[in-house]
């Protein structure tokens, strides 16, 4: 056991705490970065069934484990673990994706020592795995009631619907805790639906069916559980055909390093002919493959026909061939324009996103219920979702579209601005929404954060309180 602690998780010197999203359970979806953090800590803290999906690290670490509900008991372990060593905490899928990082951070004793590592969340994986991209909004919500009060889920599950978006339920249904996903799915409407079951585990299933349907059936809905997500399609949302294998690979690199690409990227990459893409994705994987680099120019639709064609070509000839966009293909990419042009099985790799990668740098911002919009040219919407109490992503913002969103919103709502996040011309700032307004930044490609209305701003980094602090005293 630790030895006495120093209080609140003061570090002695050296000594630091990393919150580290392993991805959704399949050892190919994790990154390198995850890999490392966990092999060079000196202890490794988790919720059991997670450890056990990263054994193969676990060799020669003192491992600290704790069951269901326990999260402010893994949190003071690992931060007492501190005065001994390094310690790497163990979030599943991502630590900003209903994570360890918004507690982690508010327990520390100094938030910007503690390193957040993302990673690829189970419900772009799914997406993924399905073939589905999100062109115009997505928005993540939990139905689990035991830390958010039923009126603010039932609340945002209307705003969505009112404004036809896709949503990805996270714990839509559990033994004692039943009624709530046929809530949901009887305001959402008419919908499609994705039901993607542990994802990247073994027994992983993925079943389309409708809301209707799951209305109607009782069986099908009881076959739903804590580990499974449920994806309601809406307005935008693209469905083509996705191989689990096929010598066409469209892969998502992550916001930059190569140190964030995935295990499965990496080794997609390492195997293929010629890798297409845009000349800045294609800079990004400089010494990780030898294929020949190939991008187009021209308008996005002619550049994704060539290079679906090109990869074809190659596929023909019996290589492998890889195409990329940035971030998670199922987010904001032109990687659906492949799909639909596809006359050839097409494969696609998770990669870490854009906004984990910004929620990251900016501590958790993102630990509750939240939504993604592909640019600002909407700022109503933006303002809607975030005055309704999701935090909310707002990506590809020029200067003169951030003052139309902050102007409706709360001064003391803590927001982060970020541009080239994990790439060398890096630049992130971490204020209210007051200030920003007041600086007035010039320039484009942004991505803006609203964080959610129980956030604030400690030693530089956004913390959320997703209500552990009316359950526990810590």
């Amino acid at each position: 056991m630790p030895s006495e602690s120093r209080g609140n998780g003061e570090a002695a010197a050296g000594h630091r705490l990393s919150i580290v999203g392993i991805g959704p359970g399949s050892a190919d979806l994790r990154t390198s970065a995850a890999i490392e953090s966990i092999v060079s800590a000196d202890f490794v803290v988790g919720y059991r069934p997670y450890l056990e999906l990263i054994s193969d690290l676990l060799p020669g670490k003192r491992v600290f484990s704790s069951g269901m509900g326990r999260e402010v008991d893994r949190v003071r372990m690992a931060l007492d673990l501190l005065e001994e060593g390094s310690v790497a905490l163990v979030s599943s899928g991502d630590p900003n994706v209903y994570g360890m990082a918004g507690l982690g951070l508010e327990m520390a004793e100094k938030p910007s020592d503690v390193e957040i590592v993302p990673a690829v969340t189970a419900f772009t994986a799914a997406s993924c795995r399905a073939g589905l991209f999100f062109r115009e909004s997505i928005c993540v919500i939990s139905l689990s009631d035991l830390l958010t009060p039923w009126a603010d889920i039932e609340g945002r599950l209307r705003l969505a619907a009112e404004m036809s978006l896709p949503v990805a339920l996270y714990n839509p249904r559990s033994k004692r805790r039943d009624w709530q996903l046929l809530k949901a799915l009887q305001i959402s409407g008419k919908r499609e639906v994705l039901l993607a079951k542990d994802i990247g585990r073994p027994g992983e299933e993925m079943v389309f069916t409708s809301s209707e349907k799951l209305i109607e059936e009782q069986e099908l809905r009881e076959s739903i559980n804590m580990t499974t997500l449920v994806i309601i399609m809406g307005r935008g949302t693209f469905l083509g055909p996705a191989s689990r294998k096929a010598a066409i690979n469209l892969v998502g690199i992550g916001p930059g390093q190569a140190s964030h690409l995935t295990v499965q990227a990496r080794s997609i990459l390492e195997d293929s002919e010629k890798v297409f893409g845009a000349e800045r994705y294609l800079r990004l994987i400089e010494g990780v493959t030898a294929a020949q680099k190939v991008t187009h120019q021209g308008p996005c639709p002619e550049r994704m026909a060539a290079r679906y064609d090109q990869a074809a070509e190659v596929a023909k000839g019996g290589g492998r061939a890889a195409i990329l966009t940035g971030g998670d293909p199922s987010i904001f990419s032109s990687g659906w324009r492949i799909l639909d042009r596809a006359t050839s099985p097409v494969h696609i790799s998770p990669g870490v996103s854009a906004f984990s990668s910004v929620a990251a740098l900016a501590g958790a911002p993102l630990v509750g219920d939240f939504a993604l919009l592909p640019s600002g040219r909407d700022p109503a919407r933006a303002c809607h979702l975030a005055n309704s109490g999701f935090a909310v992503v707002v990506y590809n913002l020029r200067g003169e579209e951030i003052a139309p969103i902050l102007e409706h919103i709360s001064p003391d709502l803590p927001v982060v601005l970020a541009r080239d996040v994990d790439r060398e011309e890096e630049s992130a700032m971490i204020l209210t929404a007051g200030d920003l307004l007041a600086a007035r930044p010039s320039g484009f490609r942004f991505t803006l954060i609203l964080a959610s209305h129980s956030s604030y701003i400690r030693d530089g980094r956004i913390i959320t309180r997703r209500g552990y602090e009316n359950k526990y005293s810590y």
